[in-house]
């Protein structure tokens, strides 16, 4: 799906290391020209769910040719200490295909686990999708912010 991308891409994720195929995939498509926008979770250290390193470490070698989108700890709803966790799996590519699945973006996920995935090849239903992390995305608007470079 991502050597097939020729305008734009959507990576959402939760986790993300151990995925040098993928990186190197996205940064061939950021080459062609594809726009790459990276929706991921954030360290607990930044206000994020997860422990360690956030998921944008994965993707450090795009720094340069992606835009990284986070929910900052301010916009998420939180239940006494827990908050709220970007969850979401999805790849869509062109606004035509998307995968969206269990499976992190980790190199366990993606070849070891028992994962469950569809790809959605309606353009309709892939532009709803989108839509919603677009929306997401509105700056004033949605919860997530673009992460300056």
């Amino acid at each position: 799906m991502i050597r097939g991308s020729g305008s734009d891409l959507l990576v959402v994720s939760f986790a993300a290391f151990g995925v040098s195929e993928v990186v190197r995939e996205l940064r061939d498509a950021a080459a062609r020209g594809v726009r790459i926008d990276l929706v991921l979770e954030s360290p607990r250290q930044e206000g994020g769910t997860l422990r360690g390193t956030g998921a944008a470490t994965a993707f450090a070698a795009l720094r340069d040719s992606a835009t990284f989108w986070t929910w900052p700890s301010r916009h998420r709803p939180a239940a006494g200490a827990s908050h709220a966790a970007l969850h979401a799996k999805l790849v869509a590519a062109d606004g035509r295909v998307a995968f969206l699945g269990s499976a992190n973006l980790t190199d366990r996920a993606l070849g070891d686990n028992i994962e469950l995935g569809v790809v959605v090849r309606d353009p309709a239903a892939v532009r709803r999708m989108t839509g919603h992390f677009r929306g997401l995305m509105r700056p004033g608007h949605g919860p997530l912010e673009p992460v300056p470079r």
